[in-house]
């Protein structure tokens, strides 16, 4: 029997430091057994790092957020850059542009995003890409480097999306996928082939649909998985199989 995965989650972050070992037996209860934990402040990634379980293996990234670019001065780069370098770090992430929030620092997210891929590059790991109302300049400087990677959340056009298939890149799915308004992650779940699909929980962040509402935890990432199941008719078994395959290529075992 395989078991689910989240490709995606928080679980350093502040909103589980009260109940973080409740949330943990949740997801071994769920069969929720791998988990890359995402980290955008050096604080939280060691912190990250401390967090274990019996029955689950963890992996883990480090990013400078796209939000975060003004504060990251030369020394601070260098700081995150020597952390990826270590062996317990998975990947680099989440790095990427956001022009939804952040519409006045393009430059400068384009230049802290260019450093990062290079870095990631040198390093032979995988990105984890946040793009937001930004997809044609993250495709533009990606298709640029013999990088590997996912990108997380995704929420643009399954025409895009088939582009950074091309590119060699995984599609990562979350809880969004089973709200009421979700035309577009259809369509995206069936223009991606199976061998580059992952899903994610994102937590704390978009919770899916039963327990919108509530705060997200990768127990959770069940109902993501299962929704797909449902779209694509897939056995539970077998795709639960193909994203373990996923995410071992993507990640390593």
């Amino acid at each position: 029997m395989s078991n689910w995965l989240d490709s995606h989650c928080h679980i350093n972050d502040e909103a589980f430091r009260d109940d973080l070992d409740e949330v943990l037996n949740h997801m071994a209860e769920n069969d929720v057994l791998k988990a890359m934990i995402i980290s955008s402040y050096i604080e939280d990634y060691q912190f990250g790092l401390t967090i274990s379980h019996p029955d689950i293996t963890f992996k883990h990234a480090l990013g400078i957020y796209p939000g975060d670019v003004d504060d990251v001065d030369d020394e601070l780069f260098e700081r995150y850059a020597e952390l990826c370098k270590e062996e317990n770090c998975d990947a680099v992430g989440e790095i990427g542009l956001d022009y939804h929030w952040n519409k006045e620092n393009r430059e400068r997210q384009l230049e802290i995003f260019r450093k990062q891929v290079e870095l990631a590059v040198s390093l032979s790991k995988p990105v984890i890409i946040h793009s937001r109302d930004a997809i044609q300049d993250t495709y533009d400087i990606l298709k640029q480097y013999p990088v590997r990677g996912v990108m997380h959340c995704y929420s643009d056009s399954a025409e895009m999306a088939r582009e950074f298939v091309k590119l060699g890149f995984f599609i990562s799915m979350s809880g969004t996928l089973t709200w009421k308004n979700a035309k577009e992650p259809l369509r995206v779940i069936r223009e991606v082939p199976l061998d580059r699909l992952l899903i994610e929980t994102d937590c704390p962040y978009l919770t899916p649909a039963p327990n919108r509402g509530k705060r997200n935890e990768p127990a959770y990432v069940v109902y993501t998985g299962k929704k797909i199941c449902e779209e694509l008719s897939l056995e539970e078994e077998d795709f639960k199989k193909q994203l373990n395959r996923n995410y071992h290529e993507l990640f390593g075992l």
